[in-house]
């Protein structure tokens, strides 16, 4: 079914609020100087606490940037909405806001979600519940990942929709019996795109993504198992071993050479250090 971007993007205007709307966390955003900051707070809301998660961005690189653009803090709330209208579960969006200068720079802006009780990242949760395939109900619960991630994934990109960011600490996860609930996360890069040649690459790289981890937790046949299930394919089929390539051939290029690089740097460094 067709998304209504205009419908989504007027949610996301409705969940605006003012920049002192932070105060009531007791929190000065002011004094972020990092690119970005999360922090655990809580308010109280219909006479309850309600325990979230409150990021906020900083933009002091350059006195130019944000110019003329909207916030980082918005199309994530705009993103999550979007995940939760086809189906993929996500915290609930509070609020956002944002503060700019006179030249209309926006300096800091927010997003408050609520806490999912009871998850971890993804790879926490599998190191935890299902490390392998060594009983049932650890093959249960990976399977339930598998499956849930690749009919998301399947699902964003069918509304032309990529993630960019689509790393396995960005998905949190927790058992229910045998099965796994996922939530997806930080999603403040992702975008919808009308260019058949960036939905063709940022298909491959939001997959090749999560494979970073999965070709160090996961077996072959697993990771098959999620490039069928992405292409709705039989497992067995030519096209699912042919993206499985793909794959692993932008992965290896992308992603496996940097995180070498800077794993000889980190050995440099201490190395440098060992010989002071």
């Amino acid at each position: 079914m067709p998304v209504n971007i205009d419908d989504i993007s007027a949610q996301t205007d409705a969940l605006r609020q003012d920049y002192t709307f932070l105060e009531g966390f007791g929190f000065d955003a002011a004094k972020v100087r990092e690119r970005s900051k999360v922090l655990e707070l809580s308010f109280t809301e219909n006479g309850a606490a309600v325990p979230t998660f409150v990021k906020v961005y900083s933009y002091r690189k350059s006195p130019f940037q944000r110019l003329w653009r909207k916030g980082t803090a918005r199309r994530e709330a705009r993103n999550l909405l979007f995940f939760k209208s086809i189906g993929i579960p996500t915290p609930r969006v509070i609020a956002w806001g944002q503060r700019s200068n006179a030249l209309g720079k926006i300096i800091h802006d927010y997003i408050i979600t609520e806490a999912v009780a009871g998850t971890q990242t993804l790879d926490g949760y599998i190191t935890q519940h299902c490390p392998d395939r060594s009983e049932a109900v650890y093959c249960s619960r990976r399977d339930s990942i598998i499956d849930q991630l690749s009919r998301a994934t399947r699902a964003i990109h069918t509304h032309h929709f990529y993630h960019q960011d689509l790393k396995w600490r960005n998905i949190l996860a927790r058992a229910k019996n045998d099965q796994t609930e996922l939530f997806w996360i930080d999603c403040p890069k992702g975008d919808f795109t009308k260019s058949a040649t960036h939905q063709s690459r940022r298909a491959l790289k939001d997959c090749a993504t999560l494979d970073k981890l999965a070709r160090l937790r996961c077996a072959q046949e697993e990771r098959l198992r999620f490039v069928a299930g992405y292409l709705n394919q039989p497992i067995d089929a030519s096209e699912v071993a042919t993206f499985a390539q793909a794959v692993s051939a932008y992965r290896r290029k992308r992603f496996d050479a940097e995180d070498e690089r800077q794993a000889l740097q980190r050995q440099a460094k201490a190395n440098a250090a060992q010989s002071k």
